[in-house]
């Protein structure tokens, strides 16, 4: 079985590894959220969320989102040059932010659903950006 973390200059392989990570967890929260609230309100409260948090996380600006979900395309090319630590405070401050905003909507209902999915993702986050 290969390493999960690769290491090249700059920690890159890091970098990438924590990206992959939060774009499934993305995914995965639409999916669960979308169904719930609807693509169009959960969209809002992502770029809502991505706009509070873009000035101390400017890489969070690059993120695309429409109704049909999350982009990370162009996010990857802005994270070239970013650690994996800052890769995984901005990504956990907008997970953060937006579990906030669905406490606030639906009372706890989505966060129950979503926390089994989260809390191992960002451990295994902490664990590759902590074996650099």
């Amino acid at each position: 079985m290969t390493s999960l973390v690769r290491e090249d200059k700059g920690g890159k392989g890091s970098s990438e590894l924590v990206l992959d990570l939060y774009s499934n967890l993305l995914e995965e929260i639409w999916e669960v959220v979308s169904a719930l609230i609807g693509e169009t309100i959960l969209a809002f409260l992502f770029t809502l969320s991505i706009r509070t948090l873009g000035e101390k996380h400017p890489f969070l600006m690059s993120l695309k989102v429409s109704e049909d979900g999350i982009s990370l395309d162009e996010t990857r090319e802005d994270c070239q040059n970013v650690g994996p630590v800052e890769i995984h405070r901005g990504f956990q401050s907008l997970i953060n932010h937006l579990s906030h905003l669905f406490s606030a909507l639906a009372e706890g209902v989505i966060n129950k659903e979503l926390f089994p999915k989260v809390f191992p993702k960002v451990k295994e986050a902490e664990r590759i950006i902590s074996q650099k």
